[in-house]
């Protein structure tokens, strides 16, 4: 015996069944009853609101023998036909499949006949929008004019690709995206039909995965159904959309905010080894930002759609993160889903854009320390298990008891612009004479430093001078990974006032191969034009193990790590053991 799906199954047959689209049924309505019915309509709105089903709605009402008000009876042969998909009189075309000039000829030489049961003709044309031009063309006349005995229907989740001049002719209807809270109601309200279980959570996550489309939000629930013997349990929700599981999102934003490179990297890999697209990582990481953004700053939690469970622990995640950091994530996310398009390896992508978050920005605000996170034990349907840290060896004890750094925690790097003040200071005659030893001197400040560093000064001097402002410029700007292969790196010196020289220590091979390619190349030198007025080309060799790197490279790392370790341990001034 074959199975009817329960979006065909539940497809609305009355107007008071069609979910959250009052002012389109309400025109409808009023248009029945008051016999003002128009010759052409224009449906446009997302996928799987509804465009379609009230079409249908308003071929029945219009052919309907025994019309109460507004309502067809569904019981008189034309409404059965219809239903059916049997009559004759109401004609659905796909005008992804028939988009030709001959298809419209077709049709308006179709037109001209009466209709055969009922009192018009309806022509429902859904994706009107993949005519061709030639087709709209063929079309135009008999839309402006049609029989009178003849009504069409355009539907279309793309509005702006059709011609002004279709859409003039036609009464255009909006159908809005169904919230979640919608959907949630009518799948319960199924559910209750069927005599089946069900969990809340479970259809929250539902609703939250159809994005608006009650189609789609259907077509879960049948493999829900499936999956689960009749039952409808979160877990199994989990397993069929495949989404990263709340605890896992919760384990990753509580990382960033530890600034814990260790378990950021371990949360991308387990995604993508389970199979996880990911840009719909992406997504759910900027879905997942942007909901605490709204509970940081006080808004409305009722639409979120997620579980009371979820929504604890996002209180206590909020009061760790600052609104900038997390407007950050926000704009990361989004641009890591554009890079990938161009990318042959998106997990690389992902990462890259995790860890540009915890590049220094000038702000030490982004993380409350003493705010009160507390990841949540991971529950039986979730499939992500983090790691256990590994325990501190005897060379770290000494480190670990003091209160002020907890474990897990990096020690403070010297300033950065510090180390360069003082690198200029020992390279250049200029610099002796003018820059007091300020590594030597630590109650020397990173601004004193610069003030200290000659006014008027050559190529190569100007650029040690304003080297920081060229990264903070790079990092203000989102050129992450250009700046990423620039900070291992520090001026050498200048050629013929035409070239600038930047050494590498031992084991940079890939940052030097990357900074002297296109784009990245081209970025630093755009941006070293706009700090020197000087267009100059760039050259990098590595440094000698005898020359010092002055602490600038964050200590030494071999040639057989991984350039995300050596990333990450340029970023935290580590070092590799």
């Amino acid at each position: 015996m074959s199975y009817t799906a329960l979006y065909r199954t539940w497809r609305p047959n009355r107007w008071e069944d069609v979910v959250n689209q009052k002012p389109v049924i309400k025109i409808l309505q009023n248009a029945l009853i008051e016999n003002k019915v128009s010759h052409a309509y224009l449906f446009s709105g997302p996928r799987g609101t509804g465009k379609t089903t009230v079409a249908r709605l308003l071929a029945k009402s219009v052919n309907c023998s025994r019309l109460q008000g507004s309502e067809p009876c569904n019981t008189c042969e034309a409404c059965e036909a219809i239903s059916g998909g049997s009559s004759v009189d109401v004609m659905e075309i796909d005008a992804a499949s028939n988009r030709g000039i001959d298809e419209m000829r077709s049709l308006r030489e179709s037109v001209r006949y009466l209709p055969v049961m009922g009192r018009f003709k309806v022509y429902i044309i859904d994706e009107v929008h993949m005519l061709t031009q030639e087709a709209f063309n063929a079309l135009l006349k008999t839309l402006e004019e049609p029989p009178p005995h003849v009504i069409f229907i355009l539907a279309t989740t793309a509005a702006h690709k059709i011609p002004v001049t279709i859409t003039s002719r036609c009464q255009r209807l909006e159908f809005r995206r169904l919230s979640i809270k919608d959907i949630e109601a009518r799948l319960q309200q199924i559910l209750e039909s069927q005599g089946a279980q069900w969990e809340e959570g479970a259809l929250r996550l539902v609703a939250r995965a159809a994005e608006g489309s009650m189609r789609d939000a259907l077509s879960v629930l049948d493999l829900c159904l499936a999956y689960g013997d009749g039952k409808v349990l979160e877990a199994d929700v989990r397993e069929i959309l495949g989404a990263a599981p709340s605890e896992i999102m919760h384990e990753l934003f509580n990382a960033i905010a530890a600034r814990d490179i260790r378990t950021i990297l371990n949360i991308t890999k387990e995604c993508s080894e389970r199979g996880k697209d990911m840009g719909e990582l992406c997504q759910e990481i900027g879905a997942y930002a942007r909901d605490l953004l709204l509970i940081a700053s006080g808004g409305d939690i009722a639409g979120l759609g997620r579980t009371r469970q979820e929504i604890e622990g996002m209180f206590a995640l909020a009061r760790a993160f600052s609104e900038d950091m997390l407007i950050r994530v926000l704009k990361a996310m989004s641009s890591a889903v554009t890079d990938m398009r161009n990318s042959d390896n998106p997990r690389l992508v992902v990462d890259m854009s995790l860890l540009g978050l915890l590049l220094d920005d000038g702000s030490d605000e982004t993380y409350s320390a003493d705010a009160a996170v507390v990841v949540p034990k991971p529950r039986s349907g979730s499939e992500f298990k983090p790691e256990p840290k590994p325990e501190p060896g005897p060379g770290l004890e000494s480190e670990l008891r003091t209160e002020s750094k907890p474990y897990g925690t990096m020690p403070e790097p010297q300033p950065f612009e510090t180390r360069k003040a003082a690198a200029f200071a020992r390279r250049t005659k200029a610099g002796k004479a003018a820059a007091p030893d300020v590594a030597s001197d630590p109650e020397t400040t990173a601004s004193e430093a610069r003030e200290r560093l000659p006014e008027t000064a050559g190529l190569f001097e100007t650029v040690v001078h304003r080297w920081d402002s060229l990264l903070e410029h790079l990092q203000k700007d989102r050129k992450i990974q250009a700046r990423a292969y620039l900070l291992p790196a520090q001026p050498l010196r200048a050629e013929d006032d035409r070239v600038l020289v930047l050494g590498y220590p031992k084991g940079y091979a890939t940052h030097m191969e990357q900074i002297v390619s296109n784009p990245h190349k081209q970025v630093v030198q755009k941006y070293l034009e706009r700090l020197t007025n000087r267009k100059l080309d760039l050259r990098v060799e590595v440094q000698d193990d005898n020359s010092g790197n002055d602490g600038l490279n964050g200590g030494e790392t071999g040639d057989d790590l991984h350039p995300l370790v050596k990333a990450a341990i340029t970023i935290l001034d580590g070092k590799a053991t």
